[in-house]
C-alpha cells in the first residue's frame, strides 16, 4: 500500500476517529482505490472468521424444553412440577444447575414477535431523534460494510438500491433488548428505512407488524436474523425486503 492515508483509514476502521477526522477519512475512502481495496480485504477477513467460528449453543433437548414453555405473551410455565420438600432438597444441586442453564438460555432467546416488533420500532424512532442516527455516512458499500468489522459480531449485507428508489445513506450499531445489531440505513423519498441484522438465536422470526405507524418485517437467512422498519407503506417496505433478500451475499 502506497497511499499516505492508509494508517488513518485503518484508525477509522478501528473506531479510533470521531467527528471531523472520521468524516474526512470516510470522504477519502470514497475516491481512493487503494484504501477501498484495503477496507474490502478487512471485510473479507471478517466474513471468513465469522463463518469459521460456530457460536456456542445450548443442548438441543434443553432448548426445545424451554421453547415449548414460552407462549406468545412471553410467559414461562414451570419446567418441574412441585414436589415435597425432602425430594427437592435431595435433588437440590441438580435442580440448581438446571435452573441456571434454563435462565441463561431464556435470557438468550429472542422476544415474542409482538415485543420484538416494539423493540425494533423503539430503537428505530429513538435513533432518528438522536445525534447518532448514522455513525458512518456513505453511499458506498465498500465503506459501510467494513465499518461494522470489530463493532458488531455480524457482517451485514450492504447494497445500494438507489436505482430502485432506496438510497444507501450509511450505518450504525444499535441494540435491541440488549442484543447488538448492525443497522444499514436507507432513504426512500422523505422516509428512512432501517435494516437491522443480528446473530440468529432461538425461534425463527417472521411476519410483519405495525407499531405506532411504523411497519416492520422480520425474516432469517442462514445464521442471521433481519428486520426492516420504516414509516413507508407496507407495499413499499415489502418491495425493499424483496430487494434485500434477492441481492447476492
Amino acid at each position: 500500500m502506497s497511499c499516505a492515508e492508509i494508517l488513518r483509514t485503518q484508525a477509522w476502521l478501528d473506531g479510533e476517529l470521531e467527528g471531523p477526522p472520521a468524516q474526512a477519512a470516510a470522504r477519502h475512502t470514497e475516491s481512493c482505490a487503494e484504501c477501498q481495496a484495503f477496507i474490502s480485504s478487512v471485510a473479507d477477513l471478517s466474513d471468513a472468521l465469522r463463518k469459521r467460528v460456530d457460536p456456542p449453543r445450548a443442548p438441543a433437548g434443553l432448548r426445545e424444553r424451554v421453547v415449548r414453555q414460552i407462549d406468545v405473551s412471553g410467559a414461562v410455565t414451570p419446567l418441574v412440577p412441585r414436589r415435597r420438600f425432602w425430594q427437592g432438597a435431595a435433588a437440590g444441586s441438580a435442580i440448581t444447575a438446571l435452573a441456571a442453564g434454563v435462565f441463561a438460555l431464556f435470557v438468550a432467546l429472542p422476544q415474542p414477535a409482538g415485543r420484538l416488533a416494539q423493540a425494533v420500532t423503539d430503537a428505530h424512532t429513538q435513533a432518528m431523534m438522536s445525534d447518532r442516527n448514522i455513525e458512518v455516512v456513505s453511499s458506498s458499500h465498500h465503506t459501510v460494510k467494513p465499518w461494522f468489522a470489530g463493532r458488531v459480531a455480524v457482517s451485514p449485507p450492504v447494497t445500494d438500491f438507489a436505482q430502485q428508489g432506496f438510497t444507501l445513506l450509511g450505518g450504525r450499531v444499535d441494540e435491541i433488548d440488549g442484543v447488538r445489531a448492525a443497522v444499514v440505513v436507507y432513504r426512500h423519498g422523505a422516509h428512512q428505512v432501517d435494516l437491522y441484522v443480528w446473530e440468529a438465536t432461538g425461534r425463527r422470526p417472521g411476519g410483519e407488524a405495525v407499531r405506532h405507524g411504523y411497519v416492520s418485517v422480520f425474516w432469517r437467512r442462514g445464521d442471521l436474523d433481519f428486520a426492516a422498519v420504516s414509516d413507508v407503506n407496507e407495499d413499499e417496505l415489502r418491495r425493499f425486503v424483496a430487494l434485500v433478500r434477492s441481492a447476492p451475499e
